[in-house]
């Protein structure tokens, strides 16, 4: 599974940069902010996903071994 990495102190740090103009750091809000609400959803994705499949029907235990034989 391919994790991305994100770490928001980096860009966080680039609001303070004064070589930075308005308009980058503006681009750099957006995106911290889209970041943070994606983020947000994805664990709350991963928790109905994990919810939904915890409440599915599950392979009885002889079924099982009989299918690992």
């Amino acid at each position: 599974m391919n994790k991305i990495t994100f770490d928001e102190h980096k860009y966080q740090s680039l609001l303070d940069d004064p070589a930075m103009t308005e308009q980058y750091k503006e681009l750099i809000r957006e995106l911290l902010e889209q970041a943070g609400q994606l983020t947000a959803e994805n664990a709350r994705l991963r928790r109905a996903l994990l919810r939904a499949s915890s409440n599915g029907p599950r392979m009885s235990s002889k079924l099982k071994d009989a299918l690992y034989e």
